[in-house]
C-alpha cells in the first residue's frame, strides 16, 4: 500500500511539472497537421511527411518524438482528409503514442482567398515504465539503488481527444488558429487522480515575399517570415522568424519565448525542396541558465515530406487555390 502511495505522488509530481506542454516541432511549417487540422489536404494532391525531434541529447535524449502523416484531397468531399501518428517519448519511463483522423472542409470565398476549416477526432494511449524509476524503498542506508523490495506493474491508460482549426490564404499569405484538446480529457495513469490535460490555442501567420524574379516570371530568391503563438494553461510560447528561399535551398533563423516572453532559444533551419520531396534540419541553441553553459543541450530535427502529384487533368478539377504553405 505504501508503495502505491510513493508511486501517486511521483505521477502527481511529474504530471504537474509537465502540464501544458504539448510536443512542438521548431520545423512546424514541415509539420503543419500537428500545427492545424485545418492544413490537410490544402496542397490539393496527396503527401507524405515525417519528423524526429530529440531533445537534449547530452542527457541521453530524454525527449524524443516522431510524427508520421498523411493527408490528401477529396473532390466528392469539398474537402481533404489526413491522418497523423505520434510517438512522444519522455526519458524512459513515459511514453504517449497518438493517432489522428482529419477531415478539412474547402470554402472558396473567391478565386483568390480561401478558407479552409478542420475537424480532428484522436485517441492517445500512455504508457508507464515503472522498471527505470527507482522510489526510496530502493535505496540503502548509504543511498545506494538495490532494487525494489516487490515488483511493480506498468501501467498505461487510454483516451479519445478532439481538435478544430480554422486556416485562411490566398496565393502569398496565410494565417489560421486552432484549439486541441476541446473536452480536456483525463491523461492521468493512475486511477485515484484526475488530470485534465488543458486545451491549447494556436495562432500562425506568414507571407512570402519576392524578392528577386528570373525571366518567365518564375521566382528565384524570397523571404517567409513566420510566427507561432501558443497558450496552454499557464504556458506560453511565441515563436518568430524568417526563412530565405534559393530556388531549391532554404535558410532561416527562428526564435522562441515561452511564459513571461523572456527568449529561451533560437534554432537554425538549412533546408532543400525539390518538384517532388523536401528535407530539412535544424537545431535549437537554448541560451537560459543553466543550458547555455552546457554543450549538445539543445534539440536536433528532421523533416521529411513527400509530394505525391495528380495528374494535370486530375488536379484541375479542384477549383480552391493550393495554400502557399503547403
Amino acid at each position: 500500500m505504501i508503495r502505491k502511495y510513493l508511486i501517486l505522488i511521483v505521477l502527481i509530481t511529474f504530471q504537474q511539472l509537465v502540464m501544458g506542454q504539448d510536443p512542438f516541432f521548431s520545423q512546424f511549417y514541415n509539420s503543419i497537421l500537428v500545427l492545424n487540422p485545418a492544413y490537410s489536404g490544402s496542397a490539393h494532391h496527396p503527401r507524405v511527411s515525417a519528423a524526429y525531434r530529440n531533445q537534449i541529447p547530452a542527457m541521453g535524449s530524454p525527449y524524443v518524438t516522431y510524427n508520421a502523416a498523411f493527408d490528401m484531397p477529396v473532390r466528392t468531399l469539398q474537402g481533404g482528409i489526413g491522418i497523423n501518428i505520434m510517438n512522444d517519448a519522455q526519458g524512459s519511463t513515459i511514453n504517449r503514442t497518438s493517432i489522428d483522423a482529419i477531415y478539412t472542409y474547402f470554402l472558396e470565398v473567391s478565386p483568390e482567398f480561401v478558407v479552409n476549416a478542420g475537424f480532428q477526432a484522436s485517441y492517445s494511449h500512455r504508457f508507464l515504465k515503472t522498471g527505470s524509476m527507482i522510489l526510496p524503498d530502493g535505496l540503502d542506508a548509504t543511498g545506494i539503488y538495490i532494487g525494489h523490495t516487490e515488483p511493480i506493474s506498468d501501467m498505461n491508460t487510454g483516451y479519445p481527444d478532439f481538435a478544430v482549426g480554422f486556416v485562411v490564404y490566398n496565393r502569398i499569405a496565410y494565417g489560421g488558429v486552432s484549439m486541441h484538446h476541446l473536452t480536456k480529457p483525463n491523461t492521468s495513469i493512475s486511477k485515484n487522480y484526475y488530470q485534465p490535460l488543458p486545451r491549447k490555442l494556436t495562432v500562425h501567420g506568414g507571407v512570402f515575399l519576392s524578392i528577386y524574379e528570373r525571366r518567365m516570371g518564375r521566382e528565384a530568391l524570397k523571404l517567409n517570415p513566420n510566427l507561432v503563438y501558443l497558450h496552454q494553461a499557464g504556458f506560453r510560447q511565441l515563436n518568430y522568424g524568417l526563412s530565405l528561399i534559393y530556388n531549391y535551398l532554404q535558410a532561416g533563423l527562428w526564435f522562441r519565448h515561452s511564459s513571461g516572453f523572456s527568449l529561451n532559444a533560437f534554432s537554425v533551419h538549412f533546408g532543400y525542396e525539390h518538384d517532388y520531396f523536401r528535407i530539412g534540419y535544424s537545431y535549437d541553441f537554448n541560451v537560459m541558465d543553466p543550458w547555455r553553459t552546457m554543450r549538445n543541450m539543445g534539440a536536433h530535427e528532421v523533416t521529411f515530406l513527400l509530394k505525391l502529384e495528380y495528374k494535370k487533368r486530375q488536379h484541375a478539377n479542384f477549383k480552391a487555390i493550393n495554400c502557399p504553405k503547403s
